[in-house]
């Protein structure tokens, strides 16, 4: 990924072990959305901002054998890890969003998941305006080739808490990367504006949930402890002391009350996916 905004919307420190624990997470979500755009068989496409290659294997097997896909990532580290045990129909490299090196016409389908967020660079987005990266994307893509960009677009972590998650979900981390006097045509949910803007038709969007039902394994309670951290490890600023002191009760393992020990637990996540055929 672009120097991926992950899971949900902020950059942090590498730590392959929560790429791995992250993906994991997403994976029965994301084999649905990838099932569900019928890429062709033995299609050529891009996977634009890959990270450590998880999602690319799994396109790769839609596609069957005959079919090739290249994952692009601006991360050396990204790109090292992916290129280990990948399948022969798979290829990583080392690239820039903004300036892809690809000849015209050239991929069947692109598929960007949590890539394109518009934003500052120093949150690790690739450009605070998306319009250079569709339109490169629109150049490299067969006529009738297909657009798939794929964005966390809403959770519900803290049942029973609507108000305190309510009041968490002000703070600047919970909508990084998008900030306060952006140009609201960038924020991802304007992904089809973006799309018709470089020249793409037949737009669509559609938003997909998964949900998160206790028992919860290793797996998903470590995602659950990273997604409280990244969305609102820094949001004491924007609550109360005593919003502030019931969040950290019930998001840490060591409190009696932690919320994820819930043998009832219900959470959910969306991800909304844009797509646009050149």
């Amino acid at each position: 990924m672009e120097k991926k905004i992950d899971a949900p919307n902020q950059n942090s420190t590498f730590d392959i072990s929560n790429y791995i624990c992250l993906s994991a997470f997403r994976k029965s979500l994301f084999n649905r959305i990838i099932k569900s755009l019928n890429l062709p068989y033995a299609s050529k496409g891009l996977d634009a901002g890959c990270g450590i290659g998880y999602y690319t294997k799994i396109i790769a097997d839609f596609i069957g054998e005959k079919g090739s896909v290249i994952g692009v990532d601006i991360s050396n580290d990204f790109i090292s890890y992916a290129d280990k045990n990948h399948a022969h129909n798979v290829y990583f490299e080392e690239g820039n969003l903004n300036s892809l090196r690809y000849e015209d016409d050239f991929f069947d389908w692109i598929w960007s998941a949590d890539t394109v967020w518009p934003g500052p660079k120093d949150l690790g987005c690739p450009a605070e305006d998306p319009t250079n990266i569709i339109k490169g994307f629109y150049r490299i893509l067969k006529p009738g080739g297909v657009i798939c960009l794929l964005f966390w677009s809403t959770q519900k972590f803290l049942p029973g808490y609507p108000l305190l998650e309510a009041r968490l979900n002000t703070s600047e981390g919970a909508n990084a990367p998008f900030i306060n006097g952006m140009n609201p045509d960038f924020h991802v949910m304007n992904a089809k504006l973006w799309l018709y803007n470089s020249g793409f038709k037949n737009l669509s969007a559609k938003t997909y949930i998964e949900n998160i039902n206790a028992p919860l394994d290793e797996t998903t309670l470590k995602a659950l402890q990273l997604f409280f951290q990244m969305l609102w490890g820094e949001s004491e600023n924007y609550l109360s002391k005593s919003e502030w002191k019931k969040f950290k009760r019930l998001s840490s393992p060591k409190s009696s009350d932690y919320i994820l020990n819930n043998p009832h637990y219900h959470g959910f996540y969306t991800y909304t996916l844009f797509q646009g055929i050149k």
